[in-house]
């Protein structure tokens, strides 16, 4: 008798936690694609937002708690899809990137110049779609962080797709 009670407690408690917690996918703001520049700025697309927001700061971290603050809500890194990279300094980024935010193994490493300027001017599922193509074509390497940190600390630089504003991608070398 008590393990039917105990049983039917953990049962109602199970679906009533459930119940709260579907209501805090609203309370995040879910990040797609990050463009990060030499500037200290970061310009972060959004699954649920159609306009890029910008965060600075003097790291990546206080850039992205200015995203933060000017969206109003946390921002979520573990279903990131696409980083954008100037190309210098990747190693350290990365990692950082990987190991404190959390990304996805399968999160897209590509470099661009403008990076805040191709997030801005494209949706970032095109983007993803550029890179794709590339790779399936041969024009550019696989990129996934993963491979990308692999051959950063192995080599010094990996090779990435590198992605234009005109919709065209080639391939390119960062360090």
């Amino acid at each position: 008798m008590n393990r039917m009670i105990f049983a039917s407690a953990a049962v109602t408690a199970l679906i009533l936690s459930a119940g709260c917690a579907s209501g805090r996918i609203h309370e995040r703001s879910y990040l797609r694609a990050a463009a990060i520049s030499r500037s200290g700025q970061l310009t972060f697309s959004f699954f649920d937002e159609d306009e890029p927001i910008v965060g600075s700061g003097s790291d990546i971290d206080s850039a992205k708690s200015s995203a933060e603050l000017i969206g109003g809500k946390p921002v979520f890194t573990g279903y990131t899809e696409l980083v954008i990279v100037d190309g210098e300094d990747s190693l350290p980024l990365l990692k950082h990137m990987l190991e404190h935010w959390k990304l996805s193994p399968s999160c897209t490493v590509v470099y661009s110049g403008s990076g805040e300027e191709l997030l801005r001017e494209n949706d970032a599922e095109h983007l993803i779609g550029i890179t794709e193509q590339a790779v399936k074509q041969g024009i550019a390497p696989e990129c996934d962080i993963i491979t990308v940190l692999g051959e950063l600390c192995h080599n010094g630089q990996a090779e990435v797709a590198e992605l234009h504003a005109d919709g065209s991608a080639g391939s390119r070398v960062i360090y």
